[in-house]
């Protein structure tokens, strides 16, 4: 989990850490204004008998909570860039 945490903070991302079920919370602030933020679930779990990290997709996305597979759990900086992607303000 830290491998990851490092990466999104270098990324210019907030965490927060619950190592109690395996997540890593990513946070970009001052999105659609200055009091607003962008949050997204990541989780560790197995996948294909490996290590992975997942997205977890919040209810009111999805109309219930699911988990997608992001990366495997050995390459933390391709998961940051992923999730910093997510995250990112949409253009258009």
């Amino acid at each position: 989990m830290c491998a990851l945490d490092a990466n999104l903070r270098r990324s210019g991302l907030e965490t927060r850490l619950n190592s109690q079920i395996g997540a890593v919370d990513a946070v970009l602030r001052g999105v659609g204004g200055a009091e607003t933020a962008k949050t997204q679930r990541t989780v560790l779990r197995p996948h294909r008998g490996r290590l992975w990290w997942w997205l977890r997709v919040p209810p009111q996305d999805a109309g219930a909570p699911f988990l997608t597979p992001l990366a495997p759990a050995t390459e933390p900086a391709a998961a940051a860039r992923r999730i910093r992607g997510l995250l990112a303000p949409r253009r258009g």
